[in-house]
């Protein structure tokens, strides 16, 4: 195995392996309004979103209505990320992965009735972080059969990582 490949799986484990003895404390201090929709540890939803979130999400599912198995690129203006991928799937990924990974709503990263837009350099940031969880999860993939890397994973609801791991090359200098 080449040694940048090993030391990059090697991080994922220990952040992994830190994150499945993390202490009760550290975990209970998430804020649970902040992981709204996501499953909790025992598989079971947590809250529903908020009623701004669902309200967007709802106006946008009957503004699809009839093309919601199409292509992203063909139902949404700029479509960058999921292309080829059906246009409801892009509303479920924004709800199931988003928000509550991130702990904020649709207007972190979108103008409302301009979703188009890339006027927020919050947009921009979850562009780069999901391209680098793909290229993590391809990774993990070839080693280990599936990837289990997402937004949730270091930043357990908050828009900061509430988990930065280590470099341990620049800590070796």
């Amino acid at each position: 195995m080449q040694p940048r490949r090993f030391s990059f799986l090697l991080s994922v484990f220990l952040v992994l392996g830190a994150l499945a003895l993390a202490e009760p404390e550290w975990t209970a201090s998430v804020n649970r309004a902040q992981t709204a929709g996501t499953p909790t540890s025992t598989g079971t939803p947590a809250s529903p979103p908020p009623d701004s979130d669902k309200t967007y999400l709802a106006t946008l599912e009957k503004q699809i209505a009839g093309r919601e198995n199409k292509p992203a690129e063909e139902v949404f203006r700029n479509i960058q990320l999921f292309k080829g991928q059906p246009a409801l799937r892009v509303l479920r990924v924004m709800e199931k992965a988003f928000l509550p990974g991130l702990g904020v709503s649709c207007t972190h990263c979108h103008v409302p009735d301009a979703w188009e837009k890339d006027d927020k350099e919050a947009k921009k940031t979850a562009r780069t972080m999901w391209n680098l969880q793909i290229g993590f999860n391809t990774q993990i993939k070839e080693q280990v059969g599936r990837g289990v890397i997402n937004c949730y994973t270091c930043h357990r609801g908050s828009t900061k990582p509430a988990l930065v791991p280590s470099n341990p090359s620049k800590e070796a200098r």
